[in-house]
């Protein structure tokens, strides 16, 4: 079973400035030579919209490499503490129905002591 993953950046206003595309088409193009070299996926599309750009994942078959790799980029980039990364599976019945799981912040449990 393949996966995608989008990985997501606030931009200025709603389609961000022309560094901000600059910047997400380094990203894809940073992204896709990562995976494509650990034959862990590719880098599909991009878009901006709605103040976020997203950076599409494609044919990625280990979630958890993809996410080590994504990672690994956004730490060059110092762009770690301002992403979301979204894990995408789709229903192998009904393509259209897409599951969505935050993968990147991870979310933390508040944990009570008594």
């Amino acid at each position: 079973m393949t996966f995608e993953m989008v990985v997501q950046l606030p931009v200025t206003g709603a389609f961000g400035t022309d560094e901000e595309f600059d910047l997400r088409t380094r990203l894809e193009r940073d992204f896709n030579a990562a995976l494509v070299a650990e034959n862990a996926g590719e880098s599909g599309r991009g878009e901006t919209d709605d103040g976020r750009m997203s950076v599409y994942l494609e044919s990625v078959t280990d979630h958890d490499a993809a996410l080590r790799i994504v990672k690994d980029v956004l730490v060059r980039h110092k762009l770690l503490h301002r992403v979301t990364v979204l894990l995408e599976t789709r229903c192998e019945a009904d393509s259209d129905d897409i599951e969505r799981r935050v993968l990147w912040p991870l979310q933390s449990a508040a944990v009570r002591v008594a």
